[in-house]
C-alpha cells in the first residue's frame, strides 16, 4: 500500500468513523436525556443529521475503495480481460470527471456570500460548515477514482482491498 493510499485511507476512515460514531453517541445521549431525565439538547437532532450526511459522503468513498458500489456489469460479461480493463478505466475516468466537476462547484458553493451569512436553524452554525460534506466527499472520491484509473492502467487491476476480498483473503 502506497503512502498516498495509506494517508487517504486513514483520512477517510477517520472522518467517517468520527462522524458516524459522534452521531450514534449524540442520538443515544438524546434518547437517555429525553426518557430518563425528561430534558433535551435542542440542537442534537440537527447535529445527528449533519454528521450522518458527512459520514454518508465519506462512506461512499470507502465503498469505492472496496469496489462495493452498485454497478451494472452486463457489458463486462461479454468482454475479455483487456476490454474489462478499458471499461474499468473509462468508468473511473467518468467518476473522476463527475466528482471533479461537482466537487469544484461544491468548493465554490461554500465560498459564496450566501453560505457565509446563512446559519443553521438550531445550532446557529454557518451553513458553509455543513455544506463542507459535499466538496470533502467528492474531492476524496475524485482522488480515489484517479487512483483506481492509475491502478487499472498501470497494473491491470483495481484496488487491492477489493481484489483480496473477492478471492476470500483478509483485506488488512
Amino acid at each position: 500500500m502506497s503512502r498516498f493510499d495509506r494517508a487517504l485511507t486513514w483520512i477517510e476512515n477517520g472522518i467517517a468513523g468520527v462522524a458516524l460514531g459522534g452521531a450514534a453517541i449524540m442520538a443515544i445521549v438524546q434518547v437517555v436525556l429525553r426518557y430518563v431525565f425528561n430534558t433535551i439538547i435542542f440542537w442534537s437532532e440537527e447535529a445527528v443529521i449533519y454528521l450522518v450526511i458527512l459520514s454518508t459522503f465519506v462512506g461512499a468513498v470507502i465503498a469505492l475503495r472496496h469496489n462495493e458500489h452498485v454497478g451494472v456489469n452486463i457489458l463486462a460479461v461479454f468482454l475479455g480481460e483487456r476490454g474489462k480493463r478499458v471499461l474499468a478505466a473509462l468508468s473511473g475516468l467518468l467518476v473522476a470527471l463527475y466528482c471533479g466537476v461537482f466537487g469544484a462547484l461544491g468548493w465554490v458553493m461554500i465560498t459564496e456570500p450566501a453560505a457565509r451569512t446563512v446559519v443553521t436553524p438550531a445550532m446557529k452554525m454557518p451553513l458553509w460548515v455543513v455544506q463542507l460534506a459535499l466538496p470533502i466527499g467528492l474531492t476524496l472520491m475524485f482522488l480515489r477514482a484517479l487512483e483506481m484509473v492509475y491502478r487499472v492502467v498501470r497494473y491491470g487491476r483495481g484496488f487491492p482491498e477489493s481484489e483480496k476480498e473477492e478471492h476470500g483473503e483478509d483485506a488488512r
